[in-house]
């Protein structure tokens, strides 16, 4: 890795950047599935999701409909589409309030243990940070819960903004937002396709993480290999880049 200029803002990505679904996505998505009579294994709703959204459903980046009811009608449809493959069909609308609400529980989310440290130590450095996520309606309330809110000077959220990841308007958004050049911020995120070349439209330098590196049975990088981009494996690697020296203690391995 090479040494990255300061920056004067530091936008970084939400899923599996900051946190992840806890115990895994699919064990939060189930929970709400036995009370409604509906039966399957993490492996079956993997697959089901897999399927529902191999039509590049994921690929729509806006505008769309940027209200609340807007959000939960767009994950709906999803749910549907998932259901649908496990065999479900005409369900109430119940079903989809109980797994919006899964995802919302404080307790459904784990905090990688380099972030705090990460976000604390930046801050001492008097570097800006906003989050930019393509995430539900509520990722504001959630943050808030999770206690990490309080990092960062904007929420910059997809379901409240109309647009997603790639799209450039999310990108020029946060930074008129952040009233900061885009020379002088970087953009932290897990994907290839939404973080990296999204940002780079937005004249964002990109850093990718790959919280897998710390796996040795890691999938391939989808990065194709002439691409320089930087890859780290937890925000310690950022630091790192930026030459700011992690307090005592804190925590480098992503979990």
């Amino acid at each position: 890795m090479s040494s990255l200029p300061r920056p004067e803002v530091v936008f970084l990505d939400l899923g599996d950047t900051l946190i992840r679904a806890h115990p895994s996505w699919p064990a939060v998505y189930l929970s709400a599935f036995p009370r409604f009579g509906i039966q399957a294994s993490e492996a079956e709703l993997a697959e089901a999701i897999r399927r529902a959204t191999s039509d590049g459903y994921w690929a729509f980046e806006g505008p769309f409909d940027a209200t609340e009811e807007g959000s939960f009608k767009r994950m709906v449809d999803l749910d549907r589409r998932v259901l649908a493959e496990l065999g479900h069909q005409d369900l109430p609308d119940e079903l989809f309030r109980a797994i919006e609400d899964a995802f919302q529980q404080r307790s459904a989310w784990h905090i990688f243990p380099d972030v705090i440290p990460a976000l604390d130590r930046l801050r001492q450095e008097g570097v800006r940070l906003a989050v930019i996520s393509n995430w539900v309606w509520g990722a504001p309330e959630l943050l808030h819960d999770l206690e990490l809110a309080g990092h960062f000077e904007s929420l910059i959220v997809s379901a409240r903004m109309g647009y997603q990841k790639p799209h450039r308007a999310i990108f020029d958004h946060a930074i008129d937002l952040m009233s900061v050049a885009p020379e002088r911020a970087i953009h932290v995120g897990d994907s290839y396709r939404a973080d990296v070349l999204g940002a780079r439209a937005a004249g964002i330098t990109p850093i990718l993480i790959d919280r897998r590196l710390h796996d040795p049975e890691r999938f391939a990088s989808d990065v194709p290999g002439d691409d320089p981009v930087t890859i780290i494996g937890d925000l310690g690697g950022l630091l790192d880049l930026m030459g700011v020296a992690a307090q005592a203690g804190a925590s480098r391995q992503a979990s």
